[in-house]
């Protein structure tokens, strides 16, 4: 239909064009002196509203959205409009207004969006496949135990890649095909919570151990009932032959001594304080907002990715921590 540059077309070629439904639309255009029909004042001639193709594709440039829309990230967080509009008024999320369509909406850079991902935990669904078999609903150190007469027998997950292993109280390694065939069972079922949205973790490290008693393990058999691990973090670091496990902000409603002792010894970063209700475990991530100008802001992201930081966030608290070094 739009070959030739220098086409005359239709209020219908239009509306086409511009992806509008509605004739009061292009009429508004007119109005605010956004479209010329060539022939505005004498239109009746014709019985109809006439365009100059240029000016319409001069148009269509200009309303092209200038970033996302608060329903473009929606489904780019797979969160609702209304969370998304949450975070913007929060001054989580840089966005900014501007008019569009005859609209004034609220419109988020692209870039802005992926540093959003980078650094808030929305978002953003990671692999946990290394300590989650989501389709055998089985974890990494989940606690199995085999009953009889005599006395309780246990036995640890110690791997769910295929074939999932687990190390039994004796240090006998099985397969949960073999391990299931002697009568053992999972000590509980891992049920699936909602996402926690407060942000930042709670980091804890545990050595590797192959004896299913420890009792830092039974640690893990409280993060996976509390949180499930929708709301966890288990990093490998082999090198020093220890775990890395972080967790969300979450209320234990256990309050034993031992217990605070036991988590106290291990925590890496975070917060633990003891309530009425329980052993409350939190993040300590407090949220600093600086606003800087655009030239400087071009500035820090340039020595971001210089310094190997992904984003300007990193890049501040780098600073500050080698300032509190020196």
């Amino acid at each position: 239909m739009i070959d030739n540059p220098s086409k005359i077309i239709t209020i219908e070629d239009v509306m086409e064009m511009l992806a509008i439904s509605s004739k009061k639309t292009i009429y508004t255009y007119i109005q605010q002196g956004k479209l010329h029909p060539i022939n505005k004042d004498d239109w009746h001639i014709e019985g109809r509203y006439e365009f100059d193709l240029v000016d319409v594709v001069r148009l269509k440039e200009e309303l092209k959205k200038p970033g996302l829309t608060t329903k473009e990230v929606a489904q780019q967080l797979d969160i609702s409009v209304t969370t998304v509009n949450k975070y913007i008024k929060q001054e989580l999320l840089p966005a900014f207004q501007e008019e569009y369509r005859g609209i004034n909406c609220y419109f988020v850079h692209e870039e802005e969006l992926e540093a959003f991902k980078r650094t808030h935990e929305i978002g953003r669904k990671p692999s946990k496949r290394h300590f989650y078999h989501a389709e055998q609903n089985i974890a990494l150190f989940q606690l199995f135990v085999k009953k009889d007469e005599e006395k309780e027998q246990l036995a640890r997950i110690i791997s769910v890649e295929d074939p999932i292993m687990a190390v039994t109280e004796q240090h006998e390694e099985l397969t949960l095909e073999e391990l299931i065939d002697r009568g053992f069972e999972a000590a509980y079922t891992i049920e699936s919570k909602k996402m926690i949205t407060k942000e930042g973790y709670a980091t804890f490290t545990f050595k590797q151990t192959a004896y299913a008693k420890s009792h830092l393990y039974k640690l893990m058999d409280l993060f996976y009932q509390y949180l499930s691990p929708t709301n966890m973090r288990i990093t490998p670091q082999e090198e020093k032959e220890q775990f890395l496990i972080e967790i969300k902000p979450i209320l234990l409603t256990e309050s034993s001594h031992e217990l605070m002792e036991l988590l106290e010894s291990v925590l890496v970063s975070g917060k633990i304080n003891k309530r009425s209700r329980g052993i409350y475990i939190d993040s300590d991530l407090e949220v600093v907002r600086v606003k800087v100008t655009s030239d400087l802001k071009e500035e820090l992201q340039q020595k971001a990715k210089e310094l190997g930081k992904r984003n300007i966030e990193e890049l501040l608290l780098y600073a500050v921590q080698n300032y509190k070094m020196n």
